[in-house]
């Protein structure tokens, strides 16, 4: 009896292996279209055509050449054909992706696992971290991870790209948002007309009307205000293509050309990526030109980084050890020791020579990067404005939707315990999910764009980009208007902990730092420690066992 349950244990271990092989496998792959991505996007090319090839010599990469990790580890990373130096930067981004699906995949179903649910890492049981929606299993709730799997590699690429460019190319925005409107609308569609209803309830979160923070089947007010301040946007963005309305930042271009008029100018849109018909000449030539990493020294390069992981290995280990014995878990000292020694391995890094500050060709510190001049732009003020007006038709739609669906969900009466109000017609489940979804993309999207038009007319400059806009209102699309929004503030503190970092790590202070990756980091934490937060605000809030807020 033993032995046949160890082998049934043995054959549960073999298959949750298998499926963390394929999610980190199909994650590399995704990382490698990252790669092309970044790349690819802020110049202007085509992420399809030309196929891959070495961006030094130009030669087309052989299939096994582009095997995720594998690929670069085979050629010992250089090109096969030239001897190239290629950057680690292509195999770290891969591999990070696949780590992050893995991670992704154990907090959805690891708990479903008779072997891994008995598991405790770090002090933490899978049980407590799944999310409600995902315990019936991944074949009964694929499409909603797939839709959370999206955001996460789309928020990738957009980390990288608004890292480097100080931009955020919208199409990686559009694509997530998009996958969250129609793939979570589709799946509540199909439970509804297709699926059994009693299976479709395997689909809520605790408390809750859907996987995500949703209107629920009484709240007829937001379902119309979110359906008609989506069509308000697109009302704006058809009379801005009717030249009807003027874009915000349009003369950016010219105001930039007149002050360097040799110099390039970046887009027109803060936070969009550079627009361009077609690649030029000098973009194609660059794609050819070896990466900066390739000119480092690698011996320069593998001591800092060699150092760098050393400190924070000790770090982690360190706070594992001490956390018990303050009374918290053992992931959260290793958490916490990371933290802590990446801030410790930067000063090691510094003060061993081996992470000095950029120079330009007079042995100076490097000035300020080219994108952040934009800082300087002095109509600030004045272009906000026009985006207050492009908000007008959101605003005033989503009021008018609201009394319409008031209308439509009518007539109205009073629960004889809660005292709240009912609709005599139940919202469908589908148009909860999609009413849900669309609030999401409004909120996270509203949230940043009043910061940034507070924080313009207070300061006459441009306080945040519009590609920050973009990014959480895809978050608050895919997962719900309550993530977004406390990713948002949550970014801040990640902001001040990157800044912290980056003076050390640099030795200098930037004027501008782009704040999309804050935001990615924020919204990742969000989505990954939802248990923690909720017992956090819980224990702020002082509630009781019986009022304890779950958040979906």
């Amino acid at each position: 009896m033993t032995l046949a349950i160890q082998s049934h244990e043995w054959l549960y271990l073999l298959g949750g292996l298998t499926w963390v092989f394929f999610a980190f496998a199909f994650g590399a792959c995704v990382g490698s279209l990252t790669n092309v991505l970044v790349y690819r996007l802020p110049l202007g090319l085509s992420v399809v055509t030309p196929p891959s090839r070495c961006p030094s010599c130009g030669t087309q990469l052989a299939w096994k050449d582009n095997i995720p990790v594998l690929g670069w580890l085979a050629l010992g990373g250089r090109c096969r054909y030239c001897r190239t130096r290629i950057s680690p930067e292509y195999p770290l981004v891969e591999a990070f992706v696949g780590l992050l699906f893995v991670v992704a995949f154990a907090i959805c179903y690891f708990a479903e696992n008779p072997v891994f649910a008995e598991w405790r890492v770090l002090g933490i049981s899978w049980k407590t971290i799944q999310p409600d929606w995902a315990a019936p299993g991944f074949a009964r709730t694929w499409p909603i991870f797939v839709v959370q799997l999206t955001l996460l590699s789309c928020l990738v690429a957009m980390t990288l790209v608004d890292a480097k460019t100080y931009t955020i190319p919208l199409v990686l925005t559009w694509v997530p948002a998009v996958a969250g409107v129609v793939g979570l609308t589709a799946y509540a569609a199909w439970f509804e007309f297709v699926g059994s209803r009693r299976i479709s309830s395997t689909i809520w979160a605790d408390g809750w009307s859907y996987a995500i923070a949703t209107p629920g089947p009484h709240g007829w007010k937001w379902v119309g205000a979110a359906i008609g301040g989506v069509a308000g946007l697109g009302i704006s963005l058809l009379l801005v293509r009717l030249k009807l309305l003027s874009r915000s930042f349009a003369d950016y271009d010219q105001w930039a050309a007149s002050r360097t008029p040799e110099s390039t100018a970046p887009s027109t849109e803060a936070g969009t990526a550079q627009s361009s018909e077609g690649a030029t000449e000098a973009s194609e030539a660059s794609e050819h030109s070896p990466p900066d990493a390739a000119s480092a020294s690698p011996r320069g390069m593998s001591a800092k980084w060699v150092v760098l992981a050393g400190v924070l290995v000790a770090a982690g280990a360190a706070g594992a050890i001490v956390a018990p014995r303050f009374g918290f878990i053992r992931f959260g000292g290793v958490l916490f020791g990371v933290l802590v020694g990446a801030i410790v391995g930067a000063i090691a890094v510094r003060a061993l020579g081996l992470g000095p500050p950029p120079e330009d060709e007079s042995g100076e510190p490097a000035a300020d990067a080219p994108t952040e001049e934009w800082l300087d732009y002095p109509h600030a003020r004045r272009e906000v404005i026009r985006e207050v007006l492009y908000l007008a038709p959101c605003l005033g739609l989503a009021v008018v939707g609201a009394a319409v669906a008031m209308q439509i969900g009518g007539p109205w009466s009073f629960h004889d315990f809660t005292g709240a109000r009912v609709a005599a017609t139940p919202v469908p489940l589908w148009l909860d999910a999609l009413s849900g979804s669309l609030m999401g993309y409004l909120i996270g999207g509203g949230v940043v764009w009043a910061v940034r038009i507070l924080g313009s007319l207070l300061f006459g400059k441009e306080a945040m980009g519009l590609g920050d806009v973009h990014m959480m209102a895809a978050v608050g699309a895919c997962l719900g208007w309550i993530d977004p929004v406390l990713a948002f503030f949550l970014a801040a503190f990640v902001g001040v902990y990157r800044e912290i970092l980056s003076r050390i790590w640099s030795g200098a202070a930037r004027r501008a730092m782009p704040f999309g990756p804050s935001l990615a980091a924020a919204t990742v934490i969000v989505l990954f420690g939802k248990p923690w937060i909720e017992d956090g605000i819980n224990r702020w809030m002082h509630r009781t066992p019986e009022q304890r807020i779950e958040l979906p």
